[in-house]
């Protein structure tokens, strides 16, 4: 008799332990990625001031696009000029660079009224129209969108009005744009709400959106009244994930 009591109560041990076996999610290791398998991962993209960007890929490559606001500590892979004014060509404050960093300014970027495209492996960098006013000739000026291995794309407008080719840019599908909006020989707000609802990207940020001297050339106030749909306010010195 207690032999069998014995047996019952370790089958039914066992009965339990395998009722909370199915139960239990199983565990999954994290696979290992390779370089080949960085898609995916996070673009982090610092907002510096001005028109200055910051940005850091997924294989950690830095980028930094019209240098003047902010401070350059990490090492430069990439520097993109939209245009030769002095507050957005300060290469020379980007001290820190990788030896083999490129550079790539608006001359090189349109030619003979060609925009060029470059593949750089962690970015494709595509040059588009700006300027189309009187102190930024469209032959000297681009903008630029970037797009990153995990399929994010990102549209810096430099110092531009509305141009031709945005009515066709709906067309690239672009993730997050930033659009300048000071008014003063570029778009202002009404002029950049236009134009955000032309490009159709899912996040419109205003950036290079005020004259004041303060080193950020920033106003939340102007910002604020910035009227287009899909509207991200970054200020300067913040992050944000291009996800």
């Amino acid at each position: 008799m207690k032999i069998k009591m014995a047996i019952t109560a370790l089958i039914t041990g066992l009965l339990l332990i395998c009722s909370c076996n199915q139960n239990e999610p199983a565990i999954q290791n994290e696979p290992v990625l390779n370089e080949d398998d960085r898609a995916g991962h996070s673009v982090e993209l610092l907002y510096m001031g001005q028109g200055s960007l910051r940005i850091v890929t997924e294989t950690e490559k830095v980028i930094y696009i019209d240098p003047y606001a902010g401070e350059y500590s990490l090492a430069a892979d990439l520097i993109l000029v939209t245009h030769e004014h002095f507050d957005h060509n300060a290469i020379e404050r980007v001290k820190n660079r990788q030896p083999d960093c490129r550079i790539i300014r608006s001359q090189d970027a349109v030619i003979d009224g060609r925009h060029h495209t470059f593949e750089l492996g962690y970015v494709r960098v595509e040059a588009v129209e700006a300027g189309f006013n009187r102190y930024h000739d469209v032959r000297h000026c681009v903008g630029y969108v970037l797009t990153f291995t995990n399929g994010q794309k990102v549209y810096v407008s430099g110092d531009t009005s509305i141009t031709d080719q945005m009515s066709e840019m709906s067309e690239m599908h672009i993730d997050y744009a930033f659009l300048c909006t000071d008014g003063v020989y570029n778009m202002g707000n009404d002029e950049a709400a236009r134009a955000a609802e032309m490009i159709g990207a899912r996040h419109n940020i205003p950036y290079h959106n005020s004259t004041t001297g303060n080193g950020e050339m920033f106003s939340l106030d102007a910002a604020e009244r910035f009227a287009a749909r899909n509207k991200l306010i970054i200020r300067p010195g913040e992050t944000i994930t291009i996800e």
